[in-house]
């Protein structure tokens, strides 16, 4: 849907509009990329965690596996 479909707005308001619609929807791109990002980051650190937890613990059951590394106190670089 365009905002030209509203009668009720001349051209510049429009225009405006426009500009503003694809700032904010730039800015959210931005922050899905960070939370990729993150997600990513995440991905490593628990992958890292999970290979001490399964030489500690033998990688016998994901489950268990699972229990323990989601049991784990939140290390400072996962956090931030």
């Amino acid at each position: 849907m365009s905002f030209s479909e509203e009668c009720e707005f001349d051209p510049l308001d429009l225009e405006i509009l426009e500009r503003a619609l694809e700032g904010t929807l730039d800015a959210i791109r931005d922050e899905e990329k960070r939370r990729r990002e993150d997600d990513a980051a995440l991905e490593v650190a628990l992958r890292y965690d999970l290979i001490e937890i399964a030489r500690w613990h033998g990688a016998d059951d994901p489950e268990r596996l699972c229990d323990i590394l989601l049991a784990r106190p939140c290390r400072q670089d996962i956090a931030s």
